[in-house]
């Protein structure tokens, strides 16, 4: 099949992850890499030929409010009621440092 050059902008983790894979299975450029990451998606089982995936059909309106009306106070209420629940949160710091002036001298042994 006949390939054609084109110009390709990355964001830079992305060309680096582009770059990983190129090494990872052994391609000799980037391009190669690139192709066979979209002829594997064109092919993949999940989207077969010809469907495109749509959000058609899986968001309901409620029927008391077509107009989305009271949608803003209805997501506020969700946003709201999130808030309220309680949440684990881990915090790393800065591991402790032992500065020169807290430093302990070792006891001398006497004997």
């Amino acid at each position: 099949m006949a390939k054609k050059a084109v110009s390709v902008t990355l964001e830079t983790d992305n060309l680096l992850w582009l770059e990983g894979r190129t090494r990872a299975w052994g391609r000799r450029s980037l391009s190669e890499t690139l192709d066979r990451l979209i002829t594997e998606a064109r092919g993949s089982a999940r989207f077969p030929a010809g469907k495109i995936p749509s959000v058609a059909g899986t968001i309901e309106i409620n029927p008391s409010d077509p107009d989305l009306s009271k949608a803003d106070s209805y997501v506020r209420a969700l946003y709201e009621e999130s808030l309220s629940r309680p949440m684990l949160v881990r915090e790393t710091g800065p591991s402790p440092t032992v500065t020169p002036q807290k430093a302990r001298k070792p006891k001398s042994r006497r004997g």
